[in-house]
């Protein structure tokens, strides 16, 4: 079975980002009580990064999926620190 190319292992992953980080938050949830780190700043990126990928004719490199995957992670590590995501 073939390998996937860097197009379709964008797709997926912004996929799976998706489902994991909810994107959607509403500022009033983002910032209330204790802040350890901004995790409005961090998903205006990481939807920024999305928007780019999935409206973009670039072919993506290697080093763009690790881009995008260690911002998601990062997003994913402040909402969590800071009680934003129900998982």
């Amino acid at each position: 079975m073939p390998k996937p190319n860097t197009q379709i292992a964008m797709q997926t992953l912004i996929n799976k980002i998706k489902t994991t980080i909810p994107l959607n938050l509403e500022e009033a949830q983002l910032c209330q009580g204790q802040c350890l780190g901004c995790s409005k700043k961090m998903l205006e990126m990481l939807d920024a990064e999305i928007s780019y990928w999935q409206f973009s004719n670039v072919m993506p490199s290697l080093k763009d999926l690790k881009n995008i995957e260690n911002i998601a992670l990062r997003t994913y590590k402040i909402l969590k620190r800071n009680n934003l995501l129900t998982s």
